[in-house]
């Protein structure tokens, strides 16, 4: 594999996009939300922490040992998410998915012609993309709630 290096880059750019997801999870769940909404937050959270190990172990696959700490340096990565905030939080979370996705998208692209078995890639996109649209809508549906209060 002659790309190897910018397939290995791309795992660790979305690896730390997940990473920085969990912490804008974090903080949304810790507002004051609808049950329907920190349910959602909560699947949303445990399905980032299973792709990001999941992430982990290809970068692992393709480095053959994590020698390097690039992937696992420590991140000063805050959230800039207002107390109260609620659609800000959501907005966030839904812009890093947007993100992800297309991350992603260039990852498919740079393995298309070797040998990684992209079915994994293929089916955290598909769950990301239901994710952002389940969340889009959810959101949508909880604005509406609040302007008929």
């Amino acid at each position: 594999m002659e790309n190897v290096k910018e397939i290995v880059q791309q795992v660790v750019k979305i690896w730390r996009l997940f990473k920085t997801q969990q912490l804008a999870l974090t903080a949304a769940m810790r507002q004051d939300i609808s049950y329907d909404m920190r349910n959602l937050l909560s699947r949303d959270y445990m399905i980032c922490l299973v792709i990001k190990k999941e992430m982990a172990n290809l970068y692992d696959s393709l480095k053959c040992c994590m020698r390097d700490a690039c992937i696992t340096r420590n991140q000063q990565a805050h959230s800039p998410i207002v107390n109260d905030d609620v659609s800000m939080a959501v907005k966030q979370i839904v812009n890093v998915h947007q993100q992800i996705i297309r991350e992603y998208r260039i990852l498919l692209d740079l393995i298309k012609d070797t040998s990684i078995n992209a079915a994994m890639l293929h089916q955290h996109l598909d769950q990301l993309e239901k994710m952002t649209e389940d969340l889009s809508a959810q959101s949508e549906s909880s604005q509406f709630e609040v302007a008929l209060d």
